[in-house]
């Protein structure tokens, strides 16, 4: 009778994966088709996250997303050129301002939550930390502060990125057309998924955030930067790694009732939006004193997730690496700098 049982419980599983992957794969496919940027990772984001929020129990395994970020890192690694190599030097200045802004918006979006909407200093701090969402959620745990408000808080920051700078350039009369690489011969995409499934092996050994995507675009990206290997990933696996990612996103929702998210949706919203307002000038700032692409320095000051910053610089022709290390250092100098900044929240032992 277990065996039974179990391969019920299987076959319900995998029916739940292929619904939500089904929905994705149409909501991607009808933004694509809008002429919407980023359509395939946005529209299969949306789709998912509406369902879930009309009651659908949609989920993404996680070791499917995995797969997902290795495939799209990997392609990632046509982006590490010697052009790319040489925007380094300007990194110590945007590095610099990003730790300004991660303090600025850490600041304004706590005051904003505390004295405009009267949530408790320490749900707000929480609330206001520009990403870092796992580790946000251990020390929310651990807290005197209100989980829910939290949760809801971080989970709406990075879905409302992902889906406000395609929309943002959809308007954009000065977005370049994304360059469409030669597709790689089958011994360089045998060579790129093999140097990513180890870049990322590595990462995740060594705990880097967004590990799995970021140690894919290094491996790949050193045989590219090498010459030994040239070209991306098809189409069509390039698609199908959106969808994976897009509905993995939306189904971050997952478990959230709508009467918790009435409730918090408002301010936490308002709060994402200060952040990015606060990120956005830093950003231009940087933009003008480096010389570099403001839409490049807001998406690596964003205060959005690695992955998903990262797949956005991707698809609209900016530059993941840049994108996807600032987070990362922004990221590392939160959880180095939390006995500071985590002052006071811990909940204190009974008596």
């Amino acid at each position: 009778m277990a065996i039974f049982s179990l391969k019920a419980t299987d076959w319900l599983s995998l029916r739940r994966v292929a619904v939500t992957l089904a929905l994705g794969a149409v909501g991607g496919a009808l933004m694509q088709a809008s002429g919407f940027p980023a359509g395939w990772l946005c529209g299969s984001m949306a789709a998912v996250m509406i369902g879930v929020l009309a009651g659908r129990d949609l989920k993404v395994p996680e070791r499917l997303r995995g797969f997902a970020f290795v495939f799209l890192g990997a392609s990632m690694g046509t982006s590490l050129t010697p052009e790319t190599v040489a925007k380094i030097q300007t990194w110590p200045l945007s590095i610099l301002m990003l730790m300004i802004s991660v303090i600025a918006t850490m600041v304004v979006g706590t005051q904003y939550l505390v004295r405009r909407h009267q949530w408790d200093i320490i749900s707000a701090r929480l609330s206001s930390v520009p990403g870092a969402l796992s580790a946000v959620l251990a020390i929310a745990g651990d807290s005197k502060g209100d989980i829910g408000k939290i949760t809801v808080s971080q989970g709406l920051r990075q879905i409302v990125l992902v889906c406000m700078v395609p929309f943002m350039l959809y308007f954009s009369p000065d977005v370049a057309p994304v360059a469409k690489a030669a597709v790689a011969s089958l011994r360089d995409l045998v060579l790129m998924l093999a140097a990513g499934a180890i870049g990322a092996a590595i990462c995740m050994i060594l705990r880097i955030p967004g590990g799995l995507l970021v140690g894919a675009l290094l491996g790949s990206g050193l045989l590219h930067a090498m010459g030994w290997v040239s070209g991306t990933m098809p189409s069509v696996v390039l698609v199908l790694a959106y969808i994976l990612a897009g509905s993995a996103i939306g189904a971050r929702l997952r478990g959230m009732s709508m009467a918790v998210l009435r409730s918090i949706c408002v301010p936490a919203i308002a709060g994402i939006m200060a952040a990015i307002i606060v990120a956005a000038i830093f950003a231009a700032a940087t933009s003008v004193l480096a010389g570099l692409p403001f839409l490049e320095v807001w998406l690596a000051f964003a205060p959005g997730g690695v992955e998903s910053m990262t797949i956005l610089a991707f698809v609209l022709n900016l530059d993941p690496s840049f994108v996807s290390s600032h987070h990362i250092i922004r990221l590392i100098a939160l959880m180095l700098l939390s006995p500071i900044w985590t002052i006071g929240l811990q909940k204190r032992p009974a008596a």
